[in-house]
């Protein structure tokens, strides 16, 4: 039983370290990100190979393409073609581990708006130290470039004599490319700070970041504004309430590709309770959709935005604004935005068909429908002529647009098919647009069969590549939806084939355009 003891100690010890490793604790690759850049991109490449179909990289047009381009080099030896097509083949032989997400970083900052100094890069985990080496030291060699190693970090300048430097830097878990625009020197000095710093100093000392950045999505997307600098320094926008509530906040998302979809969710992390109180005090005039109003939208609607407000906070959070309480002191103005109290619809079905104007309509619940006479007051001397009791057209040439009140609902359109829906016509209209739009701050939707049809009307007789490339592309997507609350929103793209991962059928697309418009080397 002694004897067993410290075998039990030691396993004990062991799952412990392994939680702990699991938890972050050990040395993780992400750990180098820097925690002041504005906007942080994480791409999982082996779960989009996967689903582009193109793992196989001898099936796939665009290597054998790239492969003859390599045959045709002249600077290029026998065995550099050979070790650069076994790169294309397998990417893992250039050391790096692509079977773990790939970071991009971007930072403004600096005090002039107008010139601001940018700097980011590419993170890489690092799978296999010897073949990175192996391929640094045959870059060097073509390049004239030196490794200089310090601490188990190993960084390779790079640009020294532009405007733009950079340097790749590496040790035995993580790769990284950085580049900054203005440097005045300290660049080195600033990526091996980036390597030494621990997790707590990185972007992931953020809880609700690193959560996000855990997740298996295909893209994470990270954007901080509170190091926003290039907003904060604008001496128009910095002054603006929204500026304090962005300076705690971030937003954070995914993106990723599934059977006939794209589906994106993103949410809004705040640093502190008072930041998300402040957010939320801000934007009080925002409120949840009824989604009454999609009854009078028509379904061959091609575009539409709706969402839901308080008009009345609207028009105080504008008010105080710098800038905007001086435009607001007509008094009318604030009768009118007063007035609406609910869903707000503005949709677009197409254009007339001569082409002069859009058939659209805008559609608000009201509170009050004395409104209306506000606003036919506000515009005495236009040619507008009353036609029934809470009803008017505006006509100039062949324009006319027709407005007014029907029960709570204020009306501005040029679509008769909308004009008859309220008036109690029954016809085929949007409802099928509930799930996303009750209960909802706001919501957008997007028929791309309506933007070919209106592509294929402007185009006309022109029957260019040009206009070949976008019916072709637009083919392949059905609708978008984009919706959410205040906790946040999600954007879907579906797309035409729903039976195939969207992430091929783009794939698939762009392969197909670039055999048919982008010639080969040789027919050029």
């Amino acid at each position: 039983m002694k004897n067993l003891l410290p075998i039990i100690k030691s396993a004990c010890l062991a799952a412990v370290a392994v939680l702990i490793v699991s938890c972050g604790g050990g040395a993780d690759y992400r750990n180098v990100l820097p925690a002041d850049s504005f906007m942080t991109v994480s791409v999982n490449a082996a779960s989009l190979m996967e689903k582009s179909g193109s793992c196989d990289a001898a099936q796939n047009p665009l290597f054998n393409r790239l492969k003859a381009e390599l045959d045709k080099a002249e600077n290029l030896s026998a065995e550099e073609t050979e070790y650069l097509l076994s790169l294309l083949e397998n990417p893992a032989e250039s050391g790096l581990d692509l079977k773990k997400d790939l970071f991009l970083f971007m930072s403004m900052g600096g005090a002039d708006i107008n010139n601001p100094e940018v700097s980011g890069g590419v993170l890489f985990p690092v799978g296999d130290k010897a073949k990175l080496d192996a391929l640094i030291a045959r870059v060097n060699e073509k390049s004239g470039t030196e490794t200089v190693t310090e601490n188990g970090v190993s960084v390779v300048k790079i640009g020294e004599e532009s405007a733009e430097s950079g340097v790749c830097a590496y040790n035995d878990i993580a790769c990284m490319l950085f580049f900054r625009t203005n440097p005045c020197g300290g660049i080195e000095a600033k990526v091996r700070e980036l390597f030494a710093q621990k997790q707590d100093q990185s972007l992931m000392g953020n809880k609700a970041i690193a959560a996000q950045l855990a997740g298996q999505n295909d893209v994470n997307v990270v954007m901080s504004y509170a190091n926003a600098s290039f907003l904060t320094n604008n001496p128009m926008l910095s002054t603006m309430p929204m500026m304090d509530i962005l300076k705690g906040s971030a937003m954070i998302g995914s993106l990723n590709f599934e059977k006939g979809s794209v589906v994106c969710n993103a949410t809004m992390a705040y640093k502190d309770k008072e930041s998300e109180k402040k957010a939320m005090e801000y934007y009080a005039y925002v409120k949840p959709q009824t989604g009454d109003l999609l009854r009078y939208v028509p379904a061959n609607t091609i575009g539409t935005v709706s969402y839901g407000l308080d008009g009345e906070k609207l028009y105080a959070m504008l008010a105080a604004m710098p800038g905007y309480g001086m435009m607001l002191t007509n008094p009318m103005i604030k009768q009118v935005m007063d007035a609406f109290n609910g869903d707000c619809v503005i949709s677009f079905s197409g254009i007339t068909a001569d082409g002069r104007y859009p058939i659209g309509s805008v559609l608000a619940q009201v509170k009050d429908p004395v409104v209306l006479q506000t606003i036919v007051t506000s515009l005495a001397g236009m040619p507008i002529q009353q036609t029934a009791e809470g009803e008017y057209l505006f006509s100039m040439g062949d324009i006319s647009v027709l407005f007014g009140v029907k029960g709570n609902v204020f009306y501005c359109t040029t679509d008769a098919a909308v004009k008859s829906a309220l008036d109690g016509v029954d016809f085929e209209s949007l409802a099928s647009l509930d799930r996303i739009v009750k209960g909802k701050s706001g919501t957008f939707y997007l028929d791309f069969k309506g933007v070919n049809a209106l592509v294929a009307q402007f185009a006309g007789a022109n029957d260019t590549p040009q206009v070949e490339v976008v019916f072709s592309i637009l083919g392949i997507f059905d609708n978008m939806e984009a919706y959410g609350t205040m906790e946040g929103g999600t954007f879907v793209v579906n797309m035409t084939d729903k039976e195939q991962n969207a992430f091929k059928t783009i794939c698939d697309k762009t392969g197909e355009l670039i055999r048919q418009y982008v010639p080969e080397t040789g027919d050029l």
